[in-house]
């Protein structure tokens, strides 16, 4: 099935986006959950940062170590790649 044009991206791919990576750069942790809405926890493999991001009804929240790095509503794919 092709993409749709306003189909949201996967939260890891916005996470590689955000801070300049690669989707494979991360691998998956499945850390604690916060309640609200999903979390996802990765580390990155060169550097053993950990990231937490929350996605509760398409808002996506982002934090690399201690450092917020992303907050907004989980962009499209078309939004994604402009």
């Amino acid at each position: 099935m092709p993409d749709m044009p306003d189909q949201f991206v996967a939260p890891l791919e916005v996470l590689a986006s955000v801070t300049q990576t690669l989707v494979d750069d991360w691998e998956d942790l499945g850390g604690p959950d916060s309640g609200v809405g999903v979390d996802y926890w990765y580390r990155q493999r060169s550097t053993g940062k950990e990231a937490y991001l929350n996605l509760d009804q398409d808002h996506l929240t982002i934090s690399v170590g201690d450092q917020r790095v992303y907050d907004a509503e989980i962009p499209t794919e078309a939004e994604l790649t402009s």
